[in-house]
């Protein structure tokens, strides 16, 4: 029984963990990007994408498909986060103690979204401040808490961002909130603001200073992420593989591509669940396989007798099977108590914690659905009586006049 329970609590516990880090991880990439970004064809990437209208035709088609849940246009724009002079001290060498003035400078890219930019997410990822409402060109902005350790800042400071437009300029910008998410590349690097500062400060070499109609591209939210394949057809379908009415040639970016390394870190974890669950099977079979011969081996007798009396060697095998069966149904049950009372404490009070920086949150996720409960139960119970079937069969090399004989 214990044996049958360690079986159950560890794969609970790993299906839980492993399946919340994946979801958790995600919704973080895609809350701060998006499924999908319609951009220019030929470019490499959405950092450094060329600009396009802002007015585009095919934005009603997408708003209009079952399963999209907005598309907004942003755009990026590398940039300089300067901090202002700040003293420290100089640890090393003869003048020890010596105090000094500094400035640290910090590469950033800034993302300007408007008012229709859906911002359910960002809020979730808030620690301080508030989110502006991003409409018009206001020099407000949202920034990690990384960011502003780093460059000694607290909301409501006004910051200079440096920019090249032609030549170097400085624009000053008034922290609104600070966001955290764990995600290294997200905190270091992307800084939320304006669309329409961000266009005015873009250098897009347009004619007669029709910066503020061109952005990066669109972001494409999605309700079901299950639905990501389908849902890039019918994107591409739309948008891709002919001009539009401004003479431009998009293609649709899948998250999947553009955030690679992320992805393919998180499928690979499911490779180690499936190696977890095996082992713990594994065990569990060897275990019950070994109780039902020592449980045969201590009753030969009461099988001879079975036998002399007319029993035949398959109704024997059901009173042991019966009899092992209800030891895995009780391992089970207690392994699904334990294993569904750690998951709650876990999910409930965060007791286990871990390093951000590392591992991208700050407490271990726990995500375990109706399915992969009853699932992991099933694959459990099967698994054990099928592995019974063999082990029984020593049952039939049983003769009675042998067994009762030693008696």
């Amino acid at each position: 029984m214990i044996s049958i329970a360690l079986t159950i609590v560890v794969n609970l516990i790993t299906i839980a963990v492993v399946t919340g880090f994946q979801n958790e991880i995600r919704k973080k990439v895609v809350g701060f990007s998006a499924p999908f970004f319609i951009m220019k064809d030929g470019n490499n990437s959405i950092y450094e994408a060329d600009p396009i209208h802002i007015d585009q035709n095919f934005i009603k088609d997408i708003s209009k498909l079952e399963g999209v849940k907005s598309v907004s246009p942003v755009i990026y724009k590398p940039a300089l986060i300067r901090s202002e002079k700040f003293n420290t001290q100089i640890k090393r060498g003869a003048n020890s103690g010596e105090q000094i003035q500094k400035q640290e400078v910090s590469g950033v890219v800034l993302k300007g979204i408007n008012e229709k930019y859906p911002v359910e997410f960002l809020k979730t990822q808030m620690l301080e401040g508030t989110i502006p409402d991003f409409s018009g060109a206001k020099k407000e902005l949202i920034i990690s808490k990384k960011i502003c350790n780093d460059l000694h800042f607290k909301v409501g400071d006004s910051i200079a961002i440096f920019f090249v437009k032609k030549r170097s300029l400085m624009n000053r910008f008034r922290i609104m909130g600070i966001f955290e998410t764990g995600i290294e590349k997200i905190d270091e690097e992307v800084v939320f603001t304006s669309l329409g500062a961000v266009q005015q400060l873009s250098d897009f070499n347009m004619k007669n200073n029709k910066n503020s109609e061109y952005v990066s591209g669109f972001e494409v939210q999605i309700d079901d992420w299950n639905e990501l394949e389908s849902q890039h057809e019918k994107l591409a379908n739309l948008v891709e593989f002919k001009p539009n009415e401004h003479l431009e040639i998009l293609r649709v970016n899948n998250i999947l591509d553009t955030e690679n390394e992320i992805f393919s870190w998180l499928s690979f974890l499911d490779t180690n669940v499936l190696i977890i669950i095996v082992l713990m099977l594994i065990i569990g079979i060897i275990n019950i396989g070994s109780v039902l011969l020592v449980m045969i081996v201590i009753r030969t007798n009461f099988i001879g007798i079975l036998k002399s009396l007319g029993a035949t060697n398959w109704s024997i095998r059901k009173i042991f099977l019966y009899h092992t069966g209800a030891l895995i149904i009780k391992g089970m049950l207690i392994g699904n108590i334990i294993g569904l009372l750690v998951c709650y404490l876990q999910a409930k009070f965060e007791l286990i914690e871990l390093d951000a920086h590392i591992y991208y949150l700050s407490t271990v996720p726990i995500d375990l659905s109706l399915f992969h409960i009853v699932l992991i139960n099933c694959i459990t119970f099967l698994t054990c009586i099928l592995s019974l079937l063999i082990p029984s069969i020593v049952i039939t090399r049983i003769t009675p006049s042998k067994s009762i004989k030693f008696n």
